[in-house]
């Protein structure tokens, strides 16, 4: 990859990853801009990378798989809207190569956020103010912040990608 391009995009996934995290853990919502910036940064890094044409038809695939498996879900009232953008933002990056990583990180960082979300509800009583903003932030009964966990698969993607992960 072009070294310029690839400080660059790293530079600014790791800005988008910490304001999206943030996002869904202190207000349980995802910014259409920040879920778009994220995807319009993929022909840059598919440019950089020179992948060719197949690959990022599987990318592609990939993607509208994910959106068309979520979407239900989402019709349903089990997920958010913006985890659905997400995770198929996330899924466009992983592609093929990655998609088996990425699912097993995203269960398991989710799995994780719940039961932190639920210890927190059922054993935490804190009063302090910083104390309380990580409750509220945790807590599982304003919802699991799977953006957080989404955030955590689209780490391992790029990780993946960049070779910085064995496959």
């Amino acid at each position: 990859m072009i070294p310029v391009i690839k400080l660059t995009v790293l530079v600014l996934l790791a800005g988008l990853f910490a304001l999206l995290a943030h996002a869904d853990l202190t207000r349980r919502r995802l910014p259409n801009r920040w879920i778009a910036y994220y995807a319009l940064l993929f022909p840059f890094y598919a440019w950089g990378m020179e992948m060719g044409w197949m690959q990022l038809i599987g990318h592609g695939v990939t993607a509208l798989t994910t959106f068309l498996l979520l979407l239900p879900l989402f019709i349903r009232g089990g997920i958010g809207g913006g985890d659905v953008k997400l995770g198929t933002v996330v899924m466009l990056w992983a592609g093929v190569s990655s998609l088996a990583s990425v699912l097993v990180v995203v269960s398991l960082a989710g799995a994780l956020l719940g039961m932190a979300g639920w210890l927190t509800d059922k054993f935490c009583s804190s009063q302090t103010a910083s104390e309380t903003a990580w409750r509220t932030a945790l807590s599982a009964r304003r919802g699991v912040p799977y953006g957080v966990a989404l955030v955590c698969g689209g780490i391992t993607a790029l990780a993946e990608q960049y070779g910085w992960i064995p496959t």
